[in-house]
């Protein structure tokens, strides 16, 4: 009777095991296959990352070619505005070109980098921008200025910076054009910006546009000697300019480069 006992439990537990060995295999079975599924999931997730990635690619080269057209549009169109000023005051007519041919010899006396300068003398052919939106009147005028049109005068660099303000490539220019009327000593315009708080590029701006201010005709003053404009430049040099531009400046003169 016990034998016969052993030898049930025997066959149970044999039956158990080949039941459990089943299972085992039908789980492994399945693991794999899960496996295989899983490979195949994530060899088409990665297509669709791939497929999608291709599209996102196309549309961003579309945009972003879009976004540069519009920028060239722009920027010819503020082009035009700067024409536009000198026509409105043919005292201004070829003074942004002189004011960038002086910039780029003190830029050069300073080391400036080839693509600096360039993009120095770019700030200078836009400085007057915002002149466009002077009236005739006070533009023009061959008298001194009240104390109202003089106000309305001083807010042209802030007029410019933000005809620039939407060319995101040209921020460095932008802050050129509204800094150039800054002086060294603080007592500028329109922020009060002082010593080096100037972006550099817009001290040189200050010191090439009084120069050419000094030596071309005006409908309010007669134009000075060369020299004289030397002598005038030194004297504002630590308080209406940077005395190392000014200084920089005045050996392009005496060496005969201005």
């Amino acid at each position: 009777m016990i034998f016969s006992i052993e030898i049930f439990l025997v066959g149970i537990a044999a039956a158990m095991l080949f039941t459990i060995g089943l299972v085992a295999r039908n789980l492994h079975r399945k693991a794999q296959s899960r496996d295989k599924e899983l490979e195949q999931l994530k060899a088409q997730v990665l297509e669709w990352n791939r497929r999608l990635e291709e599209k996102v690619s196309e549309r961003t080269k579309t945009l972003e070619g879009l976004h540069n057209q519009l920028q060239e549009t722009y920027l010819e169109t503020v082009t035009a505005l700067t024409e536009a000023v000198s026509a409105k005051d043919t005292h201004l007519f070829g003074h942004a070109h002189n004011v960038a041919t002086y910039a780029r010899t003190i830029a050069n006396e300073m080391g400036f980098s080839r693509e600096r300068t360039d993009r120095l003398a770019q700030g200078c052919e836009l400085h007057d921008l915002g002149k466009i939106a002077i009236p005739d009147a006070i533009l023009t005028k061959a008298g001194p200025l009240t104390p109202q049109e003089y106000e309305i005068v001083k807010q042209h660099p802030r007029w410019g910076a933000q005809i620039l303000e939407p060319l995101t490539f040209m921020k460095d220019i932008t802050e050129m054009v509204l800094q150039e009327h800054e002086r060294w000593d603080g007592s500028g315009y329109p922020q009060e910006l002082k010593g080096e708080q100037i972006r550099l590029e817009a001290r040189i701006i200050a010191v090439a546009d009084a120069l050419d201010a000094m030596t071309a005709e005006r409908p309010y003053r007669k134009r000075i000697p060369l020299q004289e404009a030397a002598e005038a430049l030194k004297r504002c040099a630590g308080t209406q300019f940077d005395p190392k531009v000014v200084e920089h400046c005045l050996k392009a003169i005496r060496e005969g480069k201005l």
